[in-house]
C-alpha cells in the first residue's frame, strides 16, 4: 500500500471530521447539529471504506512499485 495515499486519506479525515465537529457545534439550530454531526460520521465512514479498499489493492498487487 503506497503512504501518500494513506496518509492523504488520514490527513483529509481529520480535517473534515473537525471542521463539521465544530460547525455541529457552533451554529445554532438541532438540525444543523444534527446534519454536521450526521457529516462527520459519513465522512469517517467513507475514509474507512477508502482505507480498505487501498488495503485490499495492495495486498492483491495492484499498487506495487
Amino acid at each position: 500500500m503506497r503512504a501518500y495515499g494513506v496518509s492523504i486519506t488520514v490527513i483529509w479525515a481529520m480535517c473534515a471530521c473537525t471542521v463539521l465537529a465544530v460547525l455541529a457545534v457552533a451554529v445554532p439550530g438541532t438540525w444543523s447539529h444534527v446534519g454536521f454531526a450526521g457529516g462527520a460520521v459519513l465522512e469517517l465512514l467513507l475514509s474507512a471504506a477508502t482505507l480498505r479498499f487501498l488495503s485490499r489493492a495492495s495486498v492483491r498487487g495492484r499498487f506495487d512499485v
